[in-house]
């Protein structure tokens, strides 16, 4: 294999792990947690938090429906996307509303790490 093809296939390669997040959390913004589950790994390691890890598919996508719950209004962007190697890293705003409050915007960053063409590990931090 020559340069140019193996340059345009790591190329490719990471455009499909930046598409894979992308619509990951589309599918998080719209709520659509059971469709979540192709993406995941059964192993999945959530960190939403320094002191918190979730693992396995079922309980992060619970975790992620009871979090959504709680919230009137939940919206993530993706601000800017990074892909090296299997990871995925995005700088994120997220928009959220409590119950008779108004909407805030809070910045993240995520870092997603894939296994083939599921999320293995995904680690959450909110600015």
């Amino acid at each position: 294999m020559d340069d140019v093809h193996r340059e345009a296939l790591g190329g490719i390669q990471q455009l499909e792990r930046e598409l894979i997040v992308s619509d990951f959390v589309s599918l998080l913004n719209d709520g659509a947690h059971r469709e979540l589950y192709p993406f995941l790994t059964d192993d999945v390691l959530y960190r939403p938090s320094p002191a918190r890890i979730i693992e396995g598919r079922s309980a992060v996508t619970r975790m992620l429906a009871d979090m959504h719950a709680s919230f009137d209004e939940w919206s993530t962007t993706m601000v800017s996307v990074a892909v090296r190697g299997d990871t995925v890293l995005t700088e994120q705003r997220l928009r959220l509303r409590l119950a008779g409050s108004a909407a805030v915007e809070v910045m993240g960053f995520s870092s997603f790490r894939l296994q083939g063409f599921q999320i293995c590990a995904w680690h959450q931090v909110h600015a």
